[in-house]
């Protein structure tokens, strides 16, 4: 059976056949670098968006932080409570669309990290997304991106970013403070993938 990237069942699917490609089976080395340079990131309530299996949720609950992480998944959202059970850190997940907490959440995050997520995303909702993570992030609170894939790649997902598109798009709601392509990526990524910080525009009174 086929199903729509924005449906659940479809990424499920992809969990239960094996065909979880994006899974990296360890925290992305991006963010781990990030996390014990304390320079852009330190200990704060972060989301975690798209957390898949929850190797970065744990890294960064270890780490001090205070972690809410999300993901459409069931399949993704029951493996992360079982291994940060066994690694015993506490982590509030959410097996959710992140548009499902817009409202509960509002204003809720110091932070927000995302990797491979604005990709797995049709085309058409990226800038719902980015609007979406503005809502749940606090005044001046920061979204931490690795942009992936940026290659021109066609079809999907993961959906090419075209990163002067993403930026003019983020632009509506973030500044950029932040953008290296020299990153520690995995090494098929390499030169695939763009790190990004963004800080909340402050809303003038």
């Amino acid at each position: 059976m086929n199903f729509n990237v924005d449906h659940p069942e479809f990424w499920d699917n992809k969990y239960l056949n094996k065909e979880d490609k994006w899974d990296l089976k360890t925290p992305n080395p991006v963010f781990k670098f990030l996390l014990e340079e304390n320079k852009f990131l330190k200990p704060c309530k972060i989301l975690i968006l798209g957390s898949g299996k929850g190797y970065d949720a744990i890294l960064a609950a270890k780490k001090g932080y205070d972690v809410t992480a999300i993901d459409f998944s069931v399949e993704a959202i029951d493996e992360s409570k079982k291994v940060a059970e066994s690694e015993n850190v506490k982590i509030e997940f959410l097996q959710k669309d992140i548009f499902e907490i817009e409202n509960e959440y509002f204003e809720s995050f110091d932070a927000v990290y995302e990797y491979v997520t604005f990709c797995a995303v049709a085309p058409n909702k990226k800038e719902n997304m980015l609007e979406a993570v503005s809502k749940l992030l606090k005044q001046n609170g920061i979204l931490v991106t690795v942009v992936f894939p940026v290659d021109g790649r066609a079809g999907g997902p993961p959906f090419n970013i075209d990163i002067i598109e993403f930026y003019k798009s983020a632009s509506k709601y973030f500044s950029l403070e932040f953008s290296n392509r020299n990153i520690n990526s995995v090494k098929p990524r390499k030169g695939k993938e763009i790190l990004q910080i963004y800080r909340k525009i402050t809303k003038e009174n």
